[in-house]
This record gives C-alpha cells, sequence and structure tokens, in this order.
C-alpha cells in the first residue's frame, strides 16, 4: 500500500509540474495584446450555490467573489499630420501642426504630451513649440468589445464590460468621443448607457462602422493634438526658415510607455524683390553697357543717349529670387517732365508668363494709371488688382516687367 500511495503521488505531483510548465509556455508565448484582450475595471464575479437538507427542510446557501481587472499600459500610437509651409510675415509667424494619438492599453490612461523641436535654421534658434489641446496630461479611455446571445454587436451599438460605475461613461468613454474600433477609422460616440457592476455597457455611434466588430476587439480613444509653430525671427531675407519638430506621449502610470510621432516639417518662406530699370532709345537705337535682352529688344542700365523729338522706352524689371512670394507689388515711376513728355497709352504689364497686358492710363479701370508726372502700375499674376487697391502677389521665383514710352522734349 505505501509503495502504491508513493506512486500516486509521485503521478499527481508530475501531472501538476506539467501543467505548470504548460501555464508558463502559455503566458510567455503569448503576446501583451492577447494577454491584455479584456477590459480593465471588469467586474468579474463568481457565486457558487449550496443546496443541502438539513433533517426538517431542504436549505441553500450561497457565497460569491468578485475579481477587477486591471490596467496592462502600453503606448499609445501616433500619426503625424502634414507638413506644411507658409510665407514668413514676421516675428513669430504661426503654423499649427496635428498629430493623433490612439490609446492601445486595455483601460483608461493617461499620458502626457511634450512637442519639442528637432531641428531648426535661418533664426537664430528663436522657433518655438507648445501645446494648444488638449490640456496634458491627457486621458484616454478604452475597452474591449464582448457578445453573448444577449449581446449582439452591430454597425453602430457595441457592447463592452461595465467599469463597476452606474453613469454615461464607461472606462472613461462618453458621448462625442472619437474611436477606434478594431481596425475601422475612428468613429464618434453617440451615447453611453453603463448599467453598473457585472454588467454590460452598451456604446452607440453617430455613423456606421463597414462592419460589426467582433468580440476582442479594442475600443480606443483618439484624440487629435494640436501644436503652435512659431517661426521666431528670420536671418537672412529670401530664404526659409525650417523648423522640425516630434510628439512625445508617456504614460503617467507606466512612464517607460512612450512613443514618439515622426517629425514633422514647417517652412515659413521669405520673398526676396530684385528691381532694375533699363531703357532703349526707340527713335535711333543706341548700344549702351549692362544690356538685358527682352521681347526681341536689348535694354541698357547705361550708356543710352538721345536727341530732342526721340522716343525713349523704358523697362522696369521686378524679380522675386526668394522661396517665398512678395505681395502688395506696386511700382510707381516718377518722370521728369520738364524734360519729356508721357506717350499716352503706352504702359503694358508683362506676366510671369511674359504675356503682354496693356493698360489704360485711366486711374481706377485697371492696374495702370498716369497721373503726371507719375507712373503706377501694380504687378504680380496675371490680372493684377486694379488701383487703388494694393498690388498683387509675385511667387518665388518668378518675375515681371513693366514697359512704358516718354518723348525727349
Amino acid at each position: 500500500m505505501k509503495k502504491t500511495f508513493i506512486n500516486i503521488r509521485k503521478a499527481a505531483l508530475k501531472g501538476l509540474a506539467g501543467s505548470f510548465v504548460l501555464l508558463a509556455l502559455l503566458a510567455f508565448v503569448l503576446p501583451i495584446s492577447a494577454q491584455a484582450n479584456m477590459a480593465s475595471n471588469t467586474q468579474i464575479t463568481n457565486a457558487a450555490h449550496l443546496s443541502y437538507f438539513d433533517g426538517t427542510a431542504t436549505q441553500t446557501a450561497d457565497s460569491s467573489v468578485t475579481v477587477t481587472v486591471t490596467l496592462v499600459q502600453v503606448a499609445p500610437t501616433i500619426t503625424k499630420g502634414p507638413d506644411q509651409s507658409t510665407p514668413y510675415t514676421g516675428v513669430d509667424t504661426q503654423l499649427n501642426n496635428t498629430f493623433t494619438v490612439v490609446a492601445q492599453a486595455n483601460g483608461p490612461d493617461t499620458y502626457s504630451l511634450t512637442p519639442a523641436i528637432v531641428s531648426q535654421t535661418n533664426n537664430s534658434n528663436t522657433g518655438s513649440v507648445s501645446l494648444t489641446s488638449p490640456a496634458s496630461p491627457v486621458t484616454l479611455g478604452a475597452s474591449v468589445v464582448v457578445a453573448d446571445a444577449t449581446h449582439i454587436n452591430t454597425t453602430t451599438t457595441i457592447y463592452v464590460p461595465s467599469d463597476g460605475t452606474a453613469d454615461a461613461v464607461v472606462n472613461q468613454i462618453q458621448a462625442n468621443d472619437w474611436l477606434v474600433i478594431g481596425a475601422n477609422a475612428a468613429v464618434q460616440v453617440n451615447t453611453v448607457v453603463d448599467p453598473g457592476g457585472s454588467g454590460i455597457a452598451t456604446i452607440t455611434l453617430k455613423t456606421a462602422l463597414p462592419g460589426a466588430p467582433s468580440a476582442g476587439d479594442l475600443v480606443r480613444e483618439q484624440v487629435i493634438v494640436t501644436v503652435l509653430v512659431k517661426s521666431g525671427t528670420i536671418v537672412a531675407s529670401g530664404t526659409s526658415i525650417v523648423i522640425t519638430k516630434h510628439l512625445t506621449a508617456t504614460s503617467t502610470t507606466d512612464a517607460s510607455k512612450t512613443a514618439t510621432s515622426a517629425d514633422v516639417t514647417d517652412t515659413y518662406t521669405s520673398g526676396l524683390a530684385g528691381f532694375t530699370k533699363y531703357v532703349r532709345n526707340v527713335t535711333t537705337p543706341i548700344v549702351g553697357g549692362t544690356s538685358l535682352a527682352f521681347g526681341g529688344f536689348t535694354y541698357y542700365r547705361t550708356g543710352v543717349t538721345s536727341k530732342t523729338a526721340e522716343v525713349l522706352e523704358y523697362l522696369i524689371v521686378v524679380t522675386n529670387s526668394g522661396s517665398g512670394p512678395i505681395s502688395s507689388c506696386t511700382v510707381t515711376d516718377g518722370l521728369p517732365v520738364i524734360y519729356a513728355n508721357y506717350n499716352a497709352g503706352s504702359i503694358i504689364y508683362y506676366d510671369e508668363s511674359n504675356a503682354a497686358h496693356p493698360l489704360t492710363d485711366a486711374p481706377i479701370d485697371d492696374a495702370g494709371k498716369w497721373v503726371s508726372p507719375t507712373i503706377t502700375v501694380n504687378v504680380g499674376g496675371v490680372t493684377p488688382p486694379t488701383l487703388p487697391a494694393a498690388g498683387g502677389t509675385i511667387t518665388a521665383g518668378n518675375t515681371v516687367h513693366v514697359v512704358y514710352r516718354i518723348t525727349v522734349k
């Protein structure tokens, strides 16, 4: 009997050891997402019932225990918004960057949000970033889809475990929150009804999912984080300020659970105008110095001479050699009327493609006017603003021209 008992005990111990090994193996091979595929704050209640006869009647007794599922912290995911570009318009020109942050834990967790500059150029390192919304730290709700014979998920109604409290919030998910359910795109919450205890909460959605979610799908809150970026002060006009930055989100309950977005690059462009005037003698061509060929003719900066009654044609060149646009561009040219007469109707504006646009001398019917002793021409674009409005815009790398004539007295 003793030997038999020892053998039975050995077999039992061997079987128990094998069970422990199997449990350890399962715990090792299961990924975190599978181990955490139950919503935190879920109330697991197990009740036992005893029925017995005490000699006089059948009696009953009940006993239950409740286990609460705990939070498994996981770093959120962060998706950067688009790179942006805007003209530099002065100190601390502003841009707003967006980042999409999505919870990945099995329940609500709180995250600190930290934007940071990675690099910056052409602004003496005076650019800055700051969090606009939401305030940091931010709490992101999360849960897990459940289903049974009486809780059948649809494209607009999903079921998750109660967080133990009867109200209109479940695991920090409430009306108007944005949720990522399973692999679907984000949808907005319409209502939440949480019966409390170990019950099942109901979440209705404002728009339908492509298909009904499955039990075990994560239900994760999504927030859009906005970061304000200021350019600082430009160092050299005509070049661009470039600021690169990212966003980091770190769990406040487990600092090892942190995520950093890819870098976002903001470019603040700057225009740089070049302005040069040339002349040619239309009546008697004269070869001067520093020439420019335009429209089939050659104009000069110096060395052109003329006689009485000869016609001179002036060419004004406006070039934007910067990285961004120049705006409100208006050319004014005062004529020496004591020595020459303006040739009526001679103003021609040539746009960035060198297309000719003859202008009238009237003050308010197009982009040009002649009011002795000054020519005024709005430039930039195919159709510059009509006077007296401010001038047009010349984009980076483009050139426009203005031509007019006078006759020497």
